[in-house]
């Protein structure tokens, strides 16, 4: 997929709440760079490479972020047009059991989102929640919730998945009685928890480190 317009604003919103910025290297790479050095390197296929002295703790969050903008971009780009006249800069992203999560560019790199219950002629659409600043994983959790594809009561919140990813990880790297199909396991178990709640530095530093170092 390539690196639209919208897709490098998006980028750069985001990127910049880590104090990060990007430049366009060619038409199918971006470079991501902390103050005037890069530290990673995005390809239109979604691959990110990264130079020998990348920083640790950053280099580690834009995985997850280049993930979200992808998926953004996906299914905004899928998505039909809402068909009321007043909604018109909306599309409806996913619907199901008469709720819809709809989403529409701002510009300047920020996506809003709205979940909406809607009668059964989709004409009307009533007890909006507003997600701002490409919030996509809230505005999901929220449509998921309202239009009961999920069971709140089989959730993890944030503090268990912190506890159990931070478990996880300690067995990754410290117990070396992990044969190789446990060890893929582990980490298969580590790389969802971090799609729904990427962890804090403290926790990821260690593993990463221990990557970089690696391949230098």
């Amino acid at each position: 997929m390539e690196i639209n317009n919208r897709m490098k604003e998006v980028l750069e919103a985001e990127l910049s709440r880590l104090g990060l910025n990007i430049q366009r290297e060619s038409s199918s790479v971006l470079s991501v760079l902390q103050k005037n050095d890069p530290i990673a390197f995005i390809h239109n296929n979604g691959e990110i490479h990264y130079p020998a002295n990348a920083e640790a703790a950053l280099a580690h969050q834009i995985p997850s972020i280049v993930g979200k903008v992808w998926e953004i971009e996906r299914s905004y780009r899928n998505a039909a047009q809402l068909g009321i006249s007043s909604l018109s800069s909306y599309r409806s992203m996913l619907e199901y059991n008469h709720h819809v999560l709809a989403g529409r560019y701002d510009g300047d790199g920020e996506f809003r989102f709205v979940t909406w219950e809607m009668n059964n002629e989709r004409t009307g659409f009533a007890m909006g929640h507003y997600f701002y600043r490409n919030e996509y994983e809230k505005a999901k959790d929220d449509f998921l919730m309202r239009s009961g594809l999920l069971d709140k009561g089989r959730l993890f919140d944030s503090d268990q998945l912190t506890a159990l990813y931070a478990a996880l990880l300690y067995r990754s790297i410290n117990d070396s009685t992990l044969g190789y199909n446990e060890k893929q396991s582990v980490d298969h178990l580590l790389q969802k928890i971090e799609s729904l709640a990427p962890p804090s530095p403290s926790l990821l530093y260690p593993q990463i480190q221990t990557e970089l170092d690696h391949e230098q």
